[in-house]
């Protein structure tokens, strides 16, 4: 009876573990291989006698010779490697748990869907890249990882809301003679994949939103009501801001008919924009680099 309940308290942790290592977090230890491969798993112990058992999603079983998997000391080798054949591989002595390896079917070849997006708000290398798997098709039971591959980063497989966070060592006042290489790695409970990216940093800059900083109004409710606006770099913006020019652009909106009107400028900070206007908003793009627009400041309102 206590062995019964050892193995079935066992099981649930197993099932546990393994649902929760792919949920955010890569597994500490995995092997991956091309489907029809033969591999070979070591038992890292200085036991003789070792028992192997295979979990899965459903199940845990001891693995026994036969064709398909081998046994031969503390190697387990494994024939023409099948989805079916993937999991967590732990090996057991008589005092308990002496290691365990999850091997994974490398699908890199065959997946078109996994593909990384990133961007950064600035050139400085204080600020990191944000960078995101772009597919649909990987779900929740994948868990994902991203290192700067360029700069030898680390990897960083904690992310705020699927953005993974990447710091950089780009010079942001020299001209780029090298590319960035963002490599991306996703794994589920059967699968491995693994894509890169390479990039310039200038190719994705995409500027924090600006703050309007001063709204003021002459002419209050008249045909010649002119507001003057002033609007701040986003703070992450490098500095100095006249070597680093910014335009912007503004969207208001006409208080009689409701119709959305833009105006662009560059450089300076200031702009007056006459008529009677609602509310209106700012953003803000690189000019020299035709960079992405950013995000749209927070509706203004104008009394």
């Amino acid at each position: 009876m206590v062995w019964l309940m050892k193995f079935i308290l066992f099981f649930c942790f197993a099932i546990t573990r393994m649902s929760r290592a792919f949920s955010q977090l890569f597994p500490e230890k995995f092997v991956i291989a091309e489907r029809k491969a033969n591999v070979t798993l070591t038992c890292k112990t200085d036991k003789d006698i070792i028992t192997w058992r295979h979990e899965d999603a459903n199940s845990i079983e001891n693995i026994m010779q036969s064709q398909i998997q081998i046994l031969n000391g503390r190697d387990l080798t494994m024939i023409d490697l099948q989805e079916d054949l993937t999991g967590n591989y732990t090996c057991w002595s008589d005092t308990g748990l002496e290691d365990y390896t999850y091997l994974l079917l490398d699908t890199s070849k065959e997946a078109t869907a996994f593909s990384i997006s990133c961007t950064a708000e600035t050139f400085s290398c204080s600020e990191k890249i944000k960078c995101s798997s772009t597919s649909d098709e990987l779900t929740d039971e994948f868990a994902f990882r991203f290192r700067n591959a360029r700069d030898n980063g680390d990897w960083v497989s904690q992310s705020v809301d699927g953005v993974f966070f990447l710091p950089h060592s780009t010079n942001s006042y020299c001209e780029e003679s090298e590319r960035l290489r963002i490599s991306g790695e996703a794994v589920s409970a059967c699968c491995y994949m693994k894509t890169d990216y390479s990039f310039y940093l200038r190719d994705i800059i995409k500027p924090a939103n600006p703050n309007i900083s001063n709204c003021t109004i002459q002419n209050e409710g008249s045909d010649n009501q002119i507001i003057e606006l002033e609007v701040e770099p986003p703070s992450t913006w490098p500095e100095p801001h006249s070597f680093f020019p910014l335009k912007h652009q503004l969207e208001y909106e006409i208080r009689h008919d409701g119709k959305l009107m833009r105006q662009e400028w560059e450089e300076r900070s200031k702009i007056k924009v006459k008529g009677s206007i609602t509310k209106l908003r700012v953003r803000c793009r690189d000019l020299l680099l035709l960079s992405q627009w950013s995000e749209w400041s927070d509706w203004k309102n104008v009394n």
